[in-house]
């Protein structure tokens, strides 16, 4: 049976620390790092080190000052999935310090249903539309009527109708957040994947192994973010076994949970179980995983760092996370929306900053009922920039 990892995990993230510092000289990057069917798996020093560190960019520190009494809807990704609530909740709380009106939409995951959002927003004649991971192609229509009332629609996590795999068209969100100095969208979760393939990888303890990959294939989003992770895979560990386990959100949690439950039992020899998306489990991942009759020393890597996530890392139950600031996000969508309201031009905003972190049971875990810590307050920030 499932048991707490207890010692034994305690024992990985201190392994996993004395990796980084054992090949601190010998690997600086991906590109760089020691490896081949030779050597075994290579650690990622330079991620690894700076994801226990918090690898976070500032804020803007300049900016107009809080332009009020505007009226905002925000198109939530599922408000059953815990990340897309707490963004949700977050780009409230930012709108309620720069004095607007903030309406939450639940988009349920449904491109339909957010299409749907948008138009009823124009209809209401709103003075913004913020939106989260809806890619761009499945509700180009509604984008085109929203741009055509001059009514501006504000992503983060979604791609724009110019990604590559959409034909390279025309762009039509009015602004798509900068995240680290890059307004495309991939290059975010890119990053993201190659952390968490730099965790799983140290995570081996210098041997190849099995890897099972869960990753969600209907969002542009996830799909880049499995491009970082494949890539990172094939540099550090390409005599790695990385076993590839598909689903879509219209399959949580039903059909997702049996997904998930064939490929652990097809694979009892697995070392590291990861996903991309840390609200399965309270939608049936954690249910299976618990009853999979996994080895106490498979390591169970996640991504997000959910607030629900942060206890069951606590319980063992969950060997780690890579930490996305979602409520930072949603607070620099605020700032891009308070930028556009006050006339400067969408094209060439300011970086927001971010970045990401690794929390597991011996680094960056907050106290129960605590958030995490970030070593920038970017709620200072901005409040200090809106306030003028």
């Amino acid at each position: 049976m499932f048991q707490s990892p207890g010692v034994e995990r305690t024992a990985r993230a201190a392994v996993l620390m004395a990796a980084a510092a054992l090949v601190l000289s010998a690997c600086s990057s991906i590109g760089d790092s020691a490896g081949g069917e030779d050597s075994g798996p290579a650690v990622d020093t330079a991620m690894l080190e700076a994801g226990y560190a918090g690898a976070f960019d500032a804020p803007p520190s300049d900016g107009p000052a809080a332009q009020p009494d505007k009226s905002v809807w925000y198109i939530s990704c599922g408000q059953s999935y815990a990340a897309c609530a707490g963004a949700a909740e977050s780009f409230a709380e930012a709108g309620d310090a720069l004095g607007w009106n903030v309406t939450i939409q639940d988009g349920k995951a449904d491109p339909n249903t957010a299409a749907s959002i948008i138009r009823q927003g124009v209809a209401a004649g709103v003075d913004g539309i913020g939106l989260f991971t809806y890619d761009c192609p499945a509700i180009k229509s509604a984008l085109l009527e929203a741009r055509d009332a001059g009514v501006p629609v504000v992503n983060f996590g979604s791609l724009d109708c110019d990604d590559e795999a959409f034909g390279s068209e025309e762009p039509l969100f009015a602004a798509s957040v900068n995240e680290q100095g890059s307004t495309d969208q991939a290059d975010l979760w890119k990053v993201l994947g190659e952390a968490r393939a730099t965790y799983s990888v140290a995570s081996l303890g210098g041997e190849p192994g099995k890897i099972i990959n869960i990753w969600e294939t209907s969002q542009r989003a996830h799909q880049w973010q499995q491009v970082g992770f494949t890539e990172a895979m094939d540099e550090l560990c390409p005599e790695c076994e990385v076993v590839n386990v598909e689903f879509t959100f219209a399959q949580v949690p039903n059909r997702s949970s049996e997904i998930f439950k064939a490929a652990l039992a097809q694979n009892p020899d697995v070392g590291v179980v990861t996903w991309d998306t840390d609200a399965l489990m309270g939608l049936g991942l954690s249910t299976v995983l618990q009853q999979a009759g996994l080895d106490p020393n498979v390591a169970l890597v996640g991504a997000e760092g959910n607030p629900p996530n942060m206890e069951h890392i606590r319980k063992g139950e969950q060997t780690s996370s890579s930490f996305i600031p979602y409520s930072w996000y949603q607070w620099a969508m605020a700032d891009t929306f308070n930028r556009i309201f006050a006339g400067e031009d969408p094209a060439s905003l300011p970086s927001q900053g971010g970045g990401y972190m690794f929390i597991d049971a011996e680094n960056n875990l907050p106290e129960e009922g605590e958030p995490v810590e970030l070593p920038i307050d970017y709620k200072a920030a901005y409040t200090e920039v809106w306030n003028g």
